[in-house]
């Protein structure tokens, strides 16, 4: 699976992370600059894999 760096952007209401993982996009939205800086390190460090359900 490849990772891409994740981007910060500044939005109305707080802050935007979005990290490419695969094909898919992963998108974190937060309140203020702190948390998304810490979410953004998490997400490059360690990131989530997409689920999938299985029937």
């Amino acid at each position: 699976m490849t990772t891409e760096t994740p981007t910060l952007t500044r939005e109305k209401d707080g802050w935007l992370i979005r990290v490419k993982m695969g094909g898919r996009i992963q998108e974190v939205h937060c309140t203020n600059e702190v948390q998304a800086r810490y979410f953004a390190v998490m997400l490059a460090l360690n990131p989530l894999k997409p689920t999938r359900f299985r029937n």
